[in-house]
């Protein structure tokens, strides 16, 4: 018998054994891990990132990496629940200053809490103008109105809840609109993280005239799912609902949860392009039909809506891209790894042909590291379709990695272009990306994801920490997250207006 025909039963028998063991374990999340577990767990969690995350010290020194290491191993000292080990090494990814480096649930503990369901919060609190305002009340308490300041929680000051939250949520470089846009997304569920389910809890309020007064408030029962409507709308998390805009036409058949291209109703030289996600690979058909209609309809401004968009795949922006400069780009100067071997990449799984795949597809730099041999690939515009009317782009803190790598870019090299709105969450300057796998640790299984290349984007200057400063600044009040008004938008027709009263 050949080896080949002795390795494929042997490997399928195993294959069943690892099934039939996963199925047999039930997930308990009181289960306890010894200090020597959780220890071994943080030992190759730290090994993994010294070894191998390419910009571990991009923003931050060795030596207070390795303080925070140091500090972190000695609340280790008492056996934990997963949920309490993830919650003990948290903060330090906040000190990585990477956004595409955290810890996540293991597995069976996803598993739990989806058949599970949590309690929900009380409250929808929403963090804007340095105060904590109530922005939905799910309590039976009719006098808490919309609007009315949450000044403590069980004694805590509303400033020091929001620290501690904003040390769960990475971001790149000191970039704090990311954290922002996430917490007021979930403020509840950080709050049941950091705290857990407590059956009540304390609230001091402050109404509008500077009177106080204490609530004691529970966690309610979890919320009964609702049907999907059949068209979802798009909803940033920072923001409020953004206005809509009725469109006589549909100019491109569309997936609304990824993308739309619309005419507007105010403008027929307006069409405004929502890209929802990078994440999705059919995007070149879909990017060409649009540039085709707006070039056939005569459209003078586009407004591309990235507020909220996460990133996803770098090759879609940069596709994106290709119909909006000029002369030919390169985006990134460099893309290097530290190593595409890490000694502990069996703890990937799966993962290994994609390491396999990407050291072949690379070359040795003088310092060791690897280079992608695609990365510095000069692209070019594209040849029929290219819009040669002003663009307008609309960022937050929601967007992300290549939806920061896209108005970095068209910003620097675009002299038609105008970015409007918040800070973006990834960085102006780059970040860690391109793979970004999963290391599952031995005992509590918790996962931590560690990119692999430290991505520099052609952009000129000194890499300062922050993602694409606007260059036009929109800044939201209570009131207008309230009234869901959508002053970026608003502010993008006034200069579209302006622009033609110039001529």
């Amino acid at each position: 018998m050949t080896l080949k025909k002795q390795f494929v039963p042997s490997t399928l028998l195993f294959g069943i054994f690892l099934l039939l063991s996963s199925c047999s374990r039930k997930y308990v999340p009181d289960t306890t891990y010894s200090v020597e577990q959780i220890k071994q767990d943080f030992k190759l969690m730290r090994h993994a990132l010294e070894e191998s995350h390419p910009g571990i010290y991009r923003y931050t020194s060795p030596d207070s990496i390795r303080w925070v290491f140091e500090q972190t191993e000695k609340l280790l000292d008492h056996p934990m629940t997963e949920l309490e080990f993830r919650r003990t090494v948290n903060p330090i990814f906040s000190y990585i200053r990477c956004g595409h480096t955290d810890i996540y649930p293991s597995k069976g503990y996803s598993k739990y809490i989806k058949k599970n369901k949590p309690k929900e919060f009380p409250l929808g609190l929403y963090y804007v103008e340095n105060k904590l305002r109530i922005l939905q009340n799910r309590t039976d308490d009719t006098s808490l109105v919309v609007g009315t300041e949450v000044v403590s929680i069980d004694g805590q000051p509303a400033a020091d809840i929001i620290a501690k939250m904003r040390q769960l949520v990475p971001s790149d470089g000191y970039n704090q609109t990311f954290k922002t846009t996430v917490i007021n997304g979930n403020f509840g569920g950080f709050y049941r993280y950091l705290y857990g389910n407590k059956e009540t809890f304390e609230v001091t309020v402050q109404d509008s005239l500077g009177k106080k007064r204490g609530l004691k408030l529970s966690f309610n029962k979890p919320p009964k799912p609702t049907k999907k409507a059949s068209i979802p709308v798009k909803t940033a998390s920072n923001q409020p609902t953004k206005t809509p805009v009725a469109t006589p036409k549909l100019m491109v058949k569309t997936n609304p949860k990824l993308r739309t291209l619309k005419l507007s109703e105010k403008d027929s030289t307006v069409a405004i392009l929502d890209i929802n996600t990078f994440s999705d690979d059919r995007y070149r058909r879909f990017y060409r039909r649009s540039f085709k209609a707006l070039k056939t309809q005569n459209i003078k401004h586009l407004i591309i809506d990235l507020r909220a968009n996460g990133g996803g795949k770098s090759d879609a922006s940069i596709n994106l891209m290709s119909y909006l400069l000029d002369s030919n780009y390169t985006v990134y100067d460099t893309a290097a790894a530290i190593t595409l071997r890490p000694s502990y990449q069996h703890y990937y799984g799966h993962k290994f042909p994609r390491w396999f795949t990407r050291y072949f597809w690379s070359k040795k730099l003088p310092d060791g590291r690897r280079s992608s041999r695609s990365a510095q690939r000069v692209q070019k515009p594209t040849r029929r379709y290219g819009f040669k009317g002003k663009v307008y782009l609309l960022t937050n803190g929601g967007s992300f990695s290549a939806a920061a790598i896209f108005p970095s870019m068209i910003q620097q090299y675009n002299p038609r272009a105008v970015v409007i709105g918040r800070e973006t969450g990834g960085g102006r300057h780059g970040c860690n990306a391109f793979i970004s796998p999963y290391l599952t640790l031995p005992h509590t299984q918790a996962k931590v994801r560690i990119p692999v290349f430290k991505l520099v984007l052609n952009i000129p200057g000194a890499d300062i920490g922050h993602g694409v400063q606007p260059n036009v600044p929109i800044e939201y009040r209570f009131e207008d997250v309230r009234k869901a008004r959508d002053l970026d938008v608003e502010r993008a027709y006034e200069l579209i207006n302006a622009s033609k009263s110039e001529k």
